[in-house]
């Protein structure tokens, strides 16, 4: 019922989505498409595509495919971006089957704590040094270099930097000179993913491979992740936005009772970070609003001068994911490293 459902939503072209958005690496710059016909479908939110459909579902589908949008987007219908959805079916290769192989089945082996490690391992085999602790009160450009200032008063120097402040913390750094007009306008806006994801070990292992869901609900998504050394099994929740009348490390008795709604289970332990109460983070993975990639994306991945805006938040394609991060980071630095290698060292062709 979720694929027909999803399938319908997604379906505006009749194409499943190859003719809007046959490259989402390329989503408005790509000679298939022209970029008004873009445009136009990115002012269409979740909640306009909904309406058009529901009478073509059954009551259940409709409330699956609406938990469904609300999960993946961390936000409401009316806010949530049509586009986004789109692009996402198009990065499954516009086929709904790959939906589980690609969102949900495969991961780091050793997880992300992992791969930051060999991140910091890397860059100091490489001579260079990181700082943890730092939050950055203002970023200003010279012209004898930048300046970056923590909270704390202390400064480091440089000649070019790369900004990876997610989109939804920028509004508390300072730019001098100040940034675009367009960008300050993104910033302010921010995106909508405000989302809850709790973990949380029991001692059921019947529910190993579970998935359940429950809507409408605090938690709407379980999800079994494994058995553990232990024995227990390691089950992940996630709900919509409810920031403002749930905030589980307020209230863990909250976030036990969403789980057990769900389930029946013996809970053990709970653990969570709630990234929407970060005040360095303010939010999940990025999900824009109706019209946002089209008015927004290009200036997101500009230049200010010698500071470079390298976010998975403003990806081309995995927006909001690891790889995307990697994307906007690797275009970066190689506009960097070209820019700052002496005259006269570039490499000979051998073609």
């Amino acid at each position: 019922m979720t694929s027909r459902a999803w399938d319908l939503f997604v379906n505006v072209d009749g194409q499943h989505c190859r003719t809007i958005c046959p490259l989402p690496h390329a989503q408005l710059n790509n000679i298939v498409v022209d970029r008004s016909t873009i445009e136009k479908w990115d002012q269409m939110s979740c909640q306009d595509r909904y309406v058009q459909i529901k009478d073509q579902l059954s009551a259940e589908e409709r409330g699956l495919l609406a938990s469904l949008l609300l999960h993946i987007s961390g936000g409401d219908m009316e806010n949530s971006s049509f586009w986004d959805m789109a692009r996402s079916h198009a990065l499954m290769t516009h086929d709904s089957k790959n939906f589980g192989d690609i969102w949900l089945r495969y991961k780091l082996r050793q997880g992300q704590t992992a791969l930051a490690k060999r991140m910091f391992g890397e860059a100091v085999d490489y001579g260079l040094e990181y700082i943890f602790s730092f939050p950055v009160s203002s970023i200003i450009q010279r012209s004898d270099g930048i300046q970056v200032r923590g909270i704390s008063g202390q400064t480091f120097r440089a000649r070019k930097v790369v900004c990876t402040i997610p989109l939804n913390v920028l509004e508390d750094v300072q730019f001098i000179p100040p940034l675009s007009t367009t960008r300050r306008e993104a910033i302010e806006l921010g995106h909508v993913n405000q989302m809850s994801k709790i973990h949380v070990d029991v001692s059921n292992p019947e529910l190993e491979g579970w998935n359940g869901m429950r809507f409408p609900g605090t938690l709407m998504y379980g999800y079994g992740d494994g058995i553990l050394p232990n024995g227990n099994v390691h089950l992940v929740g996630f709900g919509k936005d409810e920031k403002g009348a749930f905030v589980p490390e307020e209230n863990p008795k909250a976030a036990v009772d969403a789980f057990e709604q769900l389930h029946p289970m013996n809970i053990q332990r709970m653990i969570f970070h709630n990234w929407c109460t970060d005040p360095y983070s303010k939010g999940g993975p990025a999900w824009w609003r109706p019209g946002y990639m089209s008015k927004y994306q290009d200036e997101l991945q500009s230049r200010h001068g010698d500071i470079f805006f390298a976010s998975g938040d403003w990806a081309h394609g995995w927006r909001a994911s690891i790889d995307g991060a990697l994307e906007q980071g690797i275009m970066n630095a190689q506009t960097i490293a070209a820019e700052l290698r002496p005259k006269g060292r570039l490499g000979q062709s051998r073609l």
